[in-house]
C-alpha cells in the first residue's frame, strides 16, 4: 500500500514537473533582476536578467522559481518577479518595432504602388497610340478595300465594253467582207452590162450598115 502512494506521489510530481517545463514566465517591470546559484539570497549570484527577457521554468517553488535564460544559463530567481504577461515597456517597444517594420512596409508598397502606377500610366499610353495606329489602318484598310471594289466594278465593266468592241469590231470586219464582195460583184455586173451595151450597139449598127448596103444595090 505504502509503495503504491510512493508511487503515485512520484507520478504526480513528475506530472507537475513536466508541466512546469512547458511554460515561460517573462521579467516585469523591474530592470534587472539577479539569478541565483540557489533558491536564496544567500546563494551566489551567475547573472542578472533583463525586464522582458523570456526564460523558462525549470522548477517552481512558493518564493523561488528555477530557470533558464535565452543565453542558456541556468539558476533561481524570486517568484514574484516572474509574470505570463510581457511588460508594458517591451509590449510597447515592440509595438514601435511593428509599427515601424509595417511602415518600412508600407513605404516600400507605395513606392512599389508609384512604381505600378507609372507602369500603368504608360501601358494605358501606349495602348492609346496602338488603338489610334489600329484605327489608322482599319480606315487605310477600308479605303483599300473600297478601291479594290471599285477597280472590281471598273474591271468588269471594262471587260464588258472590251467584249462589245471584239462583237462590233467582228461584225465590222464581216461588214466590210460583205461590202468588198457587193463592190465586186457591182463592177462584175457593170462591166458585163457595158459590154452587153456595146454588143448590142455593134450588132444594131452592122444591121443598119446592111439595110443601107441593100438599097444602094
Amino acid at each position: 500500500m505504502k509503495i503504491k502512494m510512493y508511487l503515485t506521489l512520484v507520478l504526480s510530481f513528475f506530472l507537475m514537473t513536466n508541466s512546469v517545463f512547458s511554460e515561460s514566465r517573462y521579467v516585469t517591470e523591474r530592470m534587472r533582476i539577479t539569478l541565483r546559484a540557489g533558491p536564496d539570497i544567500s546563494y551566489k549570484v551567475r547573472g542578472l536578467v533583463s525586464s522582458g527577457e523570456s526564460v523558462e521554468m525549470l522548477e517552481r517553488r512558493e518564493k523561488w522559481t528555477r530557470v533558464e535564460t535565452s543565453d542558456g544559463k541556468d539558476g533561481w530567481v524570486m517568484s514574484r518577479f516572474l509574470t505570463t504577461d510581457i511588460p508594458k515597456k517591451d509590449l510597447l517597444e515592440r509595438l514601435e518595432k511593428d509599427y515601424q517594420r509595417l511602415k518600412n512596409i508600407s513605404k516600400t508598397n507605395n513606392k512599389e504602388n508609384d512604381s505600378l502606377k507609372k507602369e500603368n500610366r504608360d501601358i494605358k499610353r501606349e495602348l492609346s497610340k496602338k488603338v489610334l495606329e489600329l484605327k489608322a489602318l482599319k480606315e487605310k484598310y477600308d479605303k483599300l478595300n473600297e478601291g479594290c471594289k471599285k477597280y472590281t466594278e471598273l474591271k468588269k465593266n471594262h471587260d464588258k465594253v472590251s467584249n462589245q468592241i471584239n462583237h462590233q469590231q467582228s461584225e465590222l470586219a464581216k461588214l466590210k467582207e460583205e461590202k468588198a464582195v457587193l463592190e465586186s460583184n457591182q463592177l462584175f455586173w457593170g462591166f458585163g452590162l457595158a459590154l452587153g451595151v456595146l454588143a448590142v450597139g455593134f450588132m444594131i449598127g452592122k444591121s443598119s450598115q446592111r439595110k443601107r448596103t441593100t438599097r444602094l444595090i
